[in-house]
């Protein structure tokens, strides 16, 4: 039975566009795309259109206009149980052929596959299929991938011998409007160079990091060769979560710990409303307002909140953020401690707005009088970087269900 071989040869062509240092030709009866995924190795990821093919005469020239030289015959018997799925492009390929003959690094070499079907004792050449790919050297591997500070990374890397210097690329799961993206870290189209350095260089810092977010890095080693630079095999990524302040990244150990320590200190310390409000600390932050109604110019306003002090450092740095946003959220009433049940007798739960921003509990009413975003500067909306900050840094919009509580962000989500 003959496979979809438009969409299919589409599709595959699409990868030999898009991956670097491979090409791959459109063909009747196979695509065949070249990658130099390895030091010094040549790889034909061959996906077969028409079950007719028996196998493949592979050729190989040094030269774009070389003389081509026979280097292997293999049939698609030789070749079974090396394809894989390839779900960076959602395409299976059904055979690898590999060639790891004399190949010199940093040199294009030229295929020319002949792909035949078998009958009896004679081959029948259904066609002649030309691609090329060059061939690139070992990589570095990252030895260290580390946070420093509230917001730098430092990233260092095994030397490479016969490096002319390196390469750093990154990707990260938060945009700079504050939202989370899907990384695929094995998809190397989706990082961005961000540092070139000399050969004697095997380490950088990277500093103005956004909290919350996870940055994953790959560097690769180059070569310059008769003036053009060629990058090598990437080194495996390695990524760093940016956590000095806390982050919704963080496991419920995690949060334990930055909050009280431990579950222990956590029982102890907050038994009572004394020992609790000897967990506190009270912070001074600057907010937006307006200076009379609900319109009209915002001015800059101090407000004092009483906290968790072991989460302090964090909300002090969430409400920077958020003062500095160019959305101005404007905030009138805001309040955190409380010893009463619920976060909020930890210093971990923050109410914004109470009667602009109503709890409810399906169409009832338990506090506050209405949520209009659309209407009311001070009802914040679900989507407003306000909430995305918060969230960004471990704090988490009341929403369970029926019940609702647009008011309040807390720290564990209760």
């Amino acid at each position: 039975m003959k496979r979809n071989r438009f969409l299919y040869g589409f599709i595959m062509l699409l990868m030999g566009i898009v991956l670097m240092g491979n090409s791959a030709e459109a063909s009747e009866y196979v695509q065949i795309t070249a990658k130099c995924k390895e030091a010094g190795r040549a790889s034909l990821e061959i996906y077969v259109l028409d079950d007719v093919v028996d196998g493949f005469n592979i050729y190989r020239a040094d030269e774009q206009n070389g003389t081509y030289q026979l280097i292997d015959s293999v049939s698609t018997y030789d070749l079974s149980g090396t394809g894989y799925y390839d779900y960076d492009n959602n395409v299976s390929v059904d055979y690898i052929y590999t060639d790891a003959t004399d190949l010199q690094l940093y040199h294009t070499y030229y295929y020319r596959i002949e792909v035949y079907s078998q009958e009896s004792d004679n081959q029948n050449v259904l066609e002649t299929v030309d691609t090329e790919v060059m061939i690139v050297g070992q990589g570095t591997t990252i030895s260290k991938a580390k946070r420093k500070g509230k917001n730098g990374v430092t990233l260092s890397w095994n030397a490479v011998s016969d490096a002319d210097g390196y390469q750093i690329y990154c990707v990260s799961d938060y945009d700079d409007q504050n939202n989370e993206l899907y990384v695929n870290p094995y998809d190397e189209s989706s990082y961005t160079l961000i540092g070139t350095v000399s050969k004697n260089t095997t380490s950088k810092n990277f500093s103005k990091l956004i909290n919350g977010a996870t940055y994953y890095y790959i560097v690769y080693a180059y070569r310059n060769v008769d003036g053009n630079r060629y990058l090598s095999v990437p080194s495996e990524y390695k990524y760093v979560t940016m956590d000095y302040y806390g982050c919704d990244k963080e496991s419920y150990v995690a949060r334990v710990k930055r909050a009280y320590g431990s579950e222990k200190k956590m029982k102890k310390n907050f038994k009572t409303e004394k020992k609790a409000r000897k967990q506190m600390k009270t912070i001074k932050i600057k907010v937006w307002d307006y200076r009379k109604g609900k319109k009209g110019k915002k001015v800059t306003k101090t407000k004092y909140l009483t906290v968790n002090k072991r989460l302090a450092p964090t909300i002090q740095q969430i409400f920077k953020e958020i003062y500095n946003n160019k959305e101005k959220q404007v905030i009138h009433d805001i309040g955190c401690y409380s010893y009463r049940a619920g976060e909020h007798m930890y210093g971990l739960a923050i109410d914004v707005n109470a009667n602009e921003n109503y709890m409810i509990d399906g169409k009832k009413v338990l506090a506050g009088s209405y949520w209009k975003p659309k209407k009311d500067p001070y009802s914040i909306p679900d989507n407003s970087q306000f909430v995305k900050i918060m969230k960004r840094y471990g704090f988490y919009r009341g929403a369970w269900g029926k019940r609702k509580d647009y008011m309040h962000f807390s720290y564990f989500g209760t």
